[in-house]
């Protein structure tokens, strides 16, 4: 992907965290990925003009930040069922921004549900390919890791 489409990703992610959870982000391409051992992921799988995959690798202070804030309470207040259903939610979000932006406004995609990844699970899934775009950004200080993966076009 060229250096355009990863910068429109970045700011969707960005534009998504700040409207969805008042969480503020910027570009961080310059550090290593968020280890998987010691954070949570969202993916959400889409087919139509093309398949793919698109995950959020987020560390646990960002997971609890974007659940209390989605749900206007404190992060101590909430379980980690509603801050894995506030990961989903972004994820789905995030995903559904992004692919008019990449495949243009007429194309038309079919967005699976959201799911979160065990550990294992996100190595063996995100660490088998190459993505097609992996924005490195800080949100609120943290690292926030997003993986994007193109399929072959559909037939």
């Amino acid at each position: 992907m060229n250096e355009q489409g990863i910068k429109d990703l970045t700011r969707i992610v960005m534009n998504s965290l700040e409207s969805l959870a008042f969480m503020f982000s910027s570009s961080d391409p310059q550090r290593q990925p968020i280890d998987f051992k010691e954070a949570v992921t969202g993916i959400v799988s889409f087919s139509g003009a093309f398949s793919g995959q698109l995950a959020v690798v987020v560390t646990p202070p960002v997971l609890s930040e974007l659940a209390a804030n989605m749900l206007g309470t404190d992060a101590d207040e909430v379980s980690a069922a509603e801050q894995h259903d506030a990961l989903k939610e972004t994820v789905n979000i995030i995903c559904g921004n992004w692919l008019p932006c990449e495949a243009g406004a007429e194309a038309v995609f079919n967005i699976g549900e959201p799911r979160i990844l065990t550990p294992s699970e996100a190595a063996s899934i995100l660490n088998v390919k190459i993505p097609t775009a992996l924005t490195q950004m800080s949100v609120e200080d943290e690292p926030c890791d997003v993986y994007f993966f193109r399929d072959t076009p559909l037939s």
